[in-house]
């Protein structure tokens, strides 16, 4: 039986298994199983890496939808410098709100205070996301204010921010499903 699976996931597209993987570890992000999350984004990542090692040796350029979740998975994983790379090229090509949030985490994980002030002013209005942008206004003032300033006590802020907005999201998209409301979550891809 193993074999038989194994055949079939040689004939998955690396792009679905990162796609899948990366809702796997949001799903167990929500459910604060952060355990499980590392690995679905560990494995998210690598199935990433493979698409877009793929792409680059056919000549192709890989979707801003996957750059951001690919960015998203580095970034989970401790990968910054990939997560920064892949992220520049997804907001070059199109401007998602967790490309912004993202890149910033990443830069601030790096000591790269200028790079993280840019990404985070940079974050849209239009997400309709108020708690991670609230958050990223005021951190962005105090990165500017001081002179050295504490950016992993700032990615302890947005990984909070971000837990509480999807908190919010979860309860706003079960009064949405009621037909209350009309609001996307997560807007860009």
């Amino acid at each position: 039986m193993n074999q038989v699976m194994s055949f079939f996931s040689k004939l998955i597209p690396p792009s679905r298994k990162g796609h899948k993987n990366f809702e796997r570890g949001r799903a167990a992000e929500l459910r604060a199983d952060y355990s499980k999350a590392e690995a679905y984004f560990t494995t998210a990542a690598e199935a990433f890496d493979a698409h877009l090692t793929l792409l680059e040796t056919e000549g192709e350029e890989a979707r801003p939808s996957h750059l951001v979740m690919a960015g998203i998975c580095y970034t989970r994983t401790g990968r910054f410098e990939d997560a920064l790379r892949v992220l520049d090229a997804c907001i070059e090509r199109k401007k998602i709100p967790d490309a912004f949030l993202n890149a910033g985490y990443a830069a601030a994980k790096l000591g790269l205070a200028d790079r993280t002030v840019a990404y985070w002013q940079a974050y849209p209005d239009w997400a309709g996301q108020r708690v991670i942008a609230n958050t990223l206004t005021d951190l962005v003032k105090a990165i500017r204010k001081q002179e050295n300033p504490d950016l992993q006590g700032a990615c302890e802020a947005v990984a909070l921010a971000v837990a509480k907005q999807d908190k919010t999201n979860q309860r706003d998209r079960r009064f949405r499903d009621r037909g209350h409301k009309h609001s996307e979550f997560r807007q860009g891809y």
